[in-house]
């Protein structure tokens, strides 16, 4: 249940923001770097697991949300972070999965969660 809190909290941090607004920046939010690799070990294979995932975008989120990262640097990372899983093979549930989660970093593949 912590664990959808987070997500939700992460969600509602990251919703008013557009796409349009997204500045150009590395992936990894600086001084984050070992929790969004923590992200693409997890959702990707021959390790990564839909709960192994959600914990770490969850870890990830948490971390960004606590340090006060600015949302739009947020969602470039996770924008980018997104694309990386899948351009690394994460599959449909992983991409289902930061649709659910994270759904404002844009769909890859054309993969859409359903509606909690």
């Amino acid at each position: 249940m912590r664990n959808k809190f987070i997500s939700l909290k992460a969600v509602g941090a990251f919703s008013a923001l557009s796409f349009a607004a997204l500045p150009a920046l590395a992936a990894p939010v600086s001084g984050f770097e070992a929790l969004y690799d923590a992200v693409l070990t997890n959702c990707t294979p021959p390790a990564g697991t839909p709960a192994a995932c959600e914990a770490a975008i969850n870890a990830y989120s948490s971390a960004l949300v606590s340090a006060g990262v600015d949302p739009v640097v947020a969602l470039q990372s996770f924008t980018e972070l997104r694309s990386e899983v899948a351009a690394a093979g994460g599959g449909d549930t992983i991409e289902a999965l930061f649709e659910q989660l994270l759904p404002e970093s844009g769909a890859v593949g054309g993969v859409q969660a359903s509606p909690v």
